[in-house]
């Protein structure tokens, strides 16, 4: 079984072997990148990190997004350019230190969500979050994934779930839902559309879970649950390794597979969707051949076929916060303002660009994070400023884990927002449909 380590010593061997990664993952994708920065500086103002920073009046320049990369530039050069291998035949060559490579844990894994924003303003279309991959997997290789990181990931492989839940507790969860929600939530049966929650709803937020069931059956579609493949989350995608990403991925083809479904739901979670709608398919071509929809293009697709009808307003003034996994990356920017449309009375987006909206802080593993603490509040006081030019305290979401980083940063900040949750709604627009 695979397992991720942490370490606190780094050796003559570490570095060489980070160094070698890094190597031998540059292709001509990433030379291009790597080629193509032309230092303007640019990504600074794309990045939550940076700009929460600028919010304090500080400025640090290894926020900027451009310098991320730049060890892995220098790697680059001195293996791919004639330049960098005449220097480094002078003895001008690219030289690692331990502490070296502690920053890199700092602006790969501490400072960097992976969200993609800063690709949207390069003007050379770098994809950066693809160069701080490199660079987690390279640390991640070396046994320098963070702690807090590494331990959830391997509860996620040892026991099934970052949280710890396995079937056992998979199966009481789900019988407490049904019993405190009332609602029927199938199990490991055969059927069309398979539900998987993430372990953050099941735990923290299982109203979301029961809400996203009422949905299901009042669409009247075939679906169920299952025990084999009862964990969403992929950490594997934080870690940025290929065997943990698909030893989980394996056992939601299993238990898919075992159930005859065509179509999986994934919950509100961004990198489950990240893992099950682009990932999946790369790593088993041939096999990997569901539909994947997020649970909010579910909704939407019910809603369009006449199945959903969402004719009440349940909630006065909303603004909204998008996954950038599911939303930026995933292209899920439409439906979930559409459906606020129908069940606010005030809809307001916070930004003019859905494309462009501000990461939470937390994604890409920086909430399991502890010492990534200060830089996630930093990053909030950029989002606080959105919400507040809303004009609204209430804020619609549709990933768990953005909800639970913003409640988060938000009580550690003495803010007053509220964060709900787009299914949560949807549900109680239902509920007010059929009362």
């Amino acid at each position: 079984m695979v397992k991720v380590e942490h370490k606190e010593e780094i050796t003559e061997r570490d570095i060489k072997a980070f160094y070698d990664f890094c190597k031998e993952s540059i292709n001509s994708e990433v030379a291009a990148y790597l080629e193509a920065c032309v230092r303007c500086g640019l990504c600074a103002e794309a990045c939550h990190f940076y700009m929460g920073e600028n919010v304090s009046g500080k400025i640090d320049p290894t926020l900027t997004p451009a310098y991320k990369a730049d060890l892995l530039r220098e790697i680059y050069k001195e293996n791919y350019t004639l330049l960098g291998r005449v220097k480094k035949l002078l003895g001008f060559g690219v030289k690692i230190k331990p502490e070296d490579l502690k920053e890199q844990v700092r602006l790969a894994y501490y400072t960097c969500t992976m969200c993609d924003r800063c690709t949207k303003i390069c003007p050379m279309g770098i994809d950066t979050p693809r160069l701080v991959a490199i660079v987690r997997g390279a640390l991640t290789k070396v046994g320098l994934t963070p702690k807090d990181l590494a331990k959830a990931t391997n509860k996620a492989i040892e026991k099934g779930s970052p949280l710890g839940v396995d079937i056992p507790t998979f199966l009481s969860r789900i019988e407490f839902i049904s019993d405190e929600w009332e609602v029927d939530i199938p199990v490991d049966q055969e059927a069309e559309y398979l539900y998987i929650p993430s372990s953050i709803e099941l735990m923290k937020y299982p109203s979301s879970v029961a809400s996203a069931a009422k949905i299901l059956n009042h669409s009247g579609v075939s679906w169920t649950v299952s025990t084999k493949a009862h964990e969403a989350t992929n950490f594997g995608l934080f870690v940025q390794s290929k065997e943990v990403t698909r030893e989980l991925l394996k056992r939601i083809l299993d238990g898919a597979k075992e159930l005859g479904i065509k179509t999986i739901i994934a919950p509100e979670c961004g990198h489950a969707y990240q893992s099950m709608r682009f990932v999946a398919s790369n790593i088993f071509p041939g096999e990997w051949n569901f539909e994947i929809l997020n649970i909010v293009e579910f909704i939407h697709k019910m809603v369009r076929e006449g199945r959903l009808n969402l004719s009440k307003k349940v909630i006065d003034r909303i603004t909204l916060h998008d996954s950038c996994q599911i939303g930026r990356r995933g292209g899920v920017l439409r439906e979930p303002r559409e459906i606020l449309k129908l069940i606010a009375e005030d809809f307001r987006d916070s930004v003019e660009f859905p494309e462009k909206n501000v990461c939470c802080g937390g994604g890409g593993g920086v909430v399991v994070e502890h010492e990534a603490d200060y830089h996630r509040q930093k990053a909030f006081l950029v989002k606080a400023e959105l919400f507040d030019k809303a004009g609204t305290k209430k804020v619609a979401c549709y990933c768990a884990n953005c909800v639970l980083s913003l409640e988060k940063s938000s009580k550690e900040l003495n803010r007053d927002y509220e964060f709900l949750s787009i299914v949560d709604l949807v549900a109680e627009a239902l509920e007010e449909e059929e009362g």
